[in-house]
C-alpha cells in the first residue's frame, strides 16, 4: 500500500484516528478478593497451623493421664513499595497537534492551548491509572508464579518479599522428565502436583492451572491425554481443544480444556494458555507466565489474596492509605510547569501461598 501526496489545495475528509489495541484480562485478580488499607508502615499477620491428630493416651484406672494440648503461631511482616507516575506537562505541548486528543493530523480541531491541556491530563490519568493497575497485577502473578515479589527501586536497591511458600512447590523439570520426552507420563505429574498442595499446608486443591504456550503445544500432542480424550469416564476425565484455539476478544489467554478430579466428587480443573505480556523497565516485552512454565491455583478462599495498600507519605495525602493518591502541582518561578502525580503503595499478599505451585514442564 503507497501513501498518497497530500496537497494543500485538495479537498480530502479524514475517517479519524484508529488506535491498535487489545483487551488486557487480569486473571491473577480474582485470587485477590480481600483488600487491606495499612494504618502504619507494616503489614501484619499470623498463622496458626491445623489442629493436631494427637489420640488420648491409654493409662490404668487409677494412672495418671497426660496433656495433648499444643499450638504455636507464626508471624509474618510484610512492608509495601511505593510506586508512583509523575508526568511533566510540556509547556509547549498543548500549542501543537496532540495525536488521540485532535481529530488528525489532517483535519485538526480548533481547539485553544488551555482546552487541549485539560484534554492532555485527562489521557495522561488514564494512562498513568492503568499503569499502576498493570503494576497490582504484576505483583499479583509474581506473588501467585513465585511465592514472591522482587521490587527493582529506581535508585538501584532490589527488595525480595518472601510469602515463603514451601521450596517443593516450586518444581523445574530436567532433560529427560520434562513434558513431551519419552515415557513421561503427564497426568502422573498432574497427579502428584494435586497431591502435594492438597496435603500441604495451607494447602488446596487446584481450580485453575495457567501455561505458557510452549507448554500447551507439547500438551495438545500428548500421546496419553489423547487416549484419555476418547474414553467416556463420567469422572476423572480429560476435555481439551485439539484444534487450533484461540481466544474470541483478541486476547492471549484462553481455555483449552478441563481435567475433572473423580475423588473430589468432579471437581474441575480448569486449563488456560496465558501468553499475556507486559512491558517490562528495559522496554521489552515480557510474558506474566513463561512458554514454558505452568502454575497451579487453588480457590480464591483456600490462597486467600489481600490487596494492600500501605500509607502514602505524603502531607497533602495526609498520610493516608489510598489504593491511588493524585496530585496536580506546578514548578518553577518565572514559567510554570505543570505536574500530575500519582502514587500508590500496594502489596499483594497471598496468605496461604502453599496453595499454589509452579512447574517449569519444558525446556526453553
Amino acid at each position: 500500500m503507497t501513501t498518497p501526496a497530500y496537497n494543500i489545495w485538495d479537498q480530502r475528509r479524514s475517517l479519524g484516528v484508529m488506535r491498535e489495541s487489545r483487551p488486557e484480562p487480569r486473571p491473577f485478580s480474582r485470587f485477590f478478593t480481600r483488600t487491606f488499607l495499612a494504618t502504619d508502615e507494616w503489614i501484619d499477620f499470623e498463622k496458626l497451623p491445623i489442629k493436631g491428630r494427637r489420640l488420648s493416651p491409654f493409662v490404668k484406672p487409677m494412672g495418671q493421664g497426660r496433656g495433648i494440648y499444643t499450638d504455636k503461631s507464626r508471624g509474618y511482616r510484610f512492608k509495601p513499595a511505593n510506586t508512583v507516575v509523575d508526568e511533566a506537562i510540556d509547556p509547549l505541548r498543548p500549542l501543537t497537534f496532540q495525536p488521540g486528543i485532535d481529530t488528525s493530523m489532517y483535519d485538526v480541531n480548533k481547539l485553544s492551548p488551555m482546552q487541549r491541556i485539560e484534554l492532555l491530563k485527562v489521557a495522561m490519568t488514564a494512562d498513568a491509572l492503568d499503569a499502576i493497575e498493570r503494576r497490582r497485577e504484576w505483583m499479583r502473578a509474581k506473588a501467585l508464579i513465585d511465592g514472591q515479589v522482587t521490587c527493582n527501586y529506581e535508585d538501584g536497591d532490589v527488595i525480595v518479599v518472601n510469602f515463603q511458600r514451601d521450596t517443593s512447590h516450586t518444581e523445574v523439570l530436567t532433560s529427560g522428565n520434562r513434558f513431551g520426552d519419552s515415557g513421561v507420563s503427564i497426568m502422573d505429574k498432574f497427579q502428584s502436583i494435586f497431591d502435594t498442595m492438597n496435603d500441604a499446608e495451607f494447602g488446596g486443591l487446584p481450580l485453575q492451572v495457567e501455561m505458557g504456550g510452549g507448554v500447551w503445544a507439547v500438551m495438545r500432542k500428548d500421546a496419553e491425554i489423547l487416549a484419555n480424550l476418547d474414553k467416556y469416564r463420567p469422572v476423572g476425565g480429560v476435555t481439551m481443544e485439539r484444534g487450533v484455539v484461540t481466544s474470541g476478544d483478541r486476547s492471549k489467554r484462553y481455555k483449552v480444556g478441563e481435567i475433572t478430579i473423580g475423588g473430589a466428587s468432579g471437581q474441575a480443573v480448569e486449563l488456560w494458555v496465558n501468553n499475556e505480556t507486559y512491558e517490562a523497565d528495559n522496554g521489552t516485552q515480557t510474558r506474566y507466565v513463561a512458554s514454558t512454565d505452568m502454575v497451579f491455583l487453588g480457590s480464591p478462599d483456600a490462597i486467600m489474596g489481600y490487596d494492600c495498600s500501605g500509607m502514602i507519605i505524603d502531607r497533602d495525602a495526609e498520610y493516608q492509605a489510598l489504593p491511588v493518591f493524585p496530585k496536580n502541582y506546578l514548578k518553577g518561578d518565572r514559567v510554570k510547569v505543570e505536574h500530575l502525580s500519582f502514587e500508590a503503595a500496594p502489596l499483594a499478599v497471598p496468605v496461604n501461598p502453599n496453595a499454589t505451585y509452579k512447574l517449569t514442564a519444558t525446556a526453553s
